[in-house]
């Protein structure tokens, strides 16, 4: 787009938006107050924008203020930042597949844990079994062999069954 053309464009303040739907020009006549500092694009893009565009821009150039003799620049579309570093878009859906993981990394511990816990109780029994081979016919029960009280340091409680 040429230069002349830009400057021929009807821009419109889209912070100020009237009650029949118009924008107030961009620019203030003499003596002419409003309320909030003027965000100003062309009127193409001001209807092709949505009402939360519309808000989104006017609160970031507000936002930025006016620190100088000439206006601040303030991009009217926000840039996406990625969503690894928490951007506002999907971050919600980043935290959750995060969370998501984390609880399946847990559940994956738990389960490691239990498992090595039953091979220990196996193994257990199975030393048992091998000091009084004419009990080897019993068949294992954790709840059994638990209520038993297993291994203490390393000993055989065997008073429980009458072992001596």
């Amino acid at each position: 787009m040429s230069l002349r053309k830009w400057v021929q464009e009807k821009w419109v303040d889209i912070g100020s938006k009237r009650k029949d739907g118009s924008y107030a020009p961009c620019g203030r006549s003499k003596g002419e107050k409003r309320k909030g500092y003027p965000k100003c694009v062309p009127l193409a893009k001001a209807r092709s924008m949505s009402e939360g565009q519309r808000r989104s821009a006017v609160a970031r150039k507000r936002a930025a203020g006016n620190t100088g003799p000439k206006p601040t620049n303030v991009a009217t579309f926000a840039k996406r930042k990625k969503m690894e570093k928490g951007g506002s878009v999907g971050e919600k859906y980043y935290k959750q597949a995060k969370e998501k993981q984390a609880k399946f990394k847990e559940s994956e511990k738990q389960l490691d844990k239990k498992y090595k816990e039953q091979l220990e109780k196996e193994r257990q029994f199975e030393y048992l079994n091998r000091l009084h081979p004419e009990d080897s016919t019993k068949e294992y029960n954790p709840v059994e062999f638990l209520k038993d009280g297993g291994l203490i340091k390393g000993k055989p409680r065997l008073a429980k069954r009458g072992w001596k």
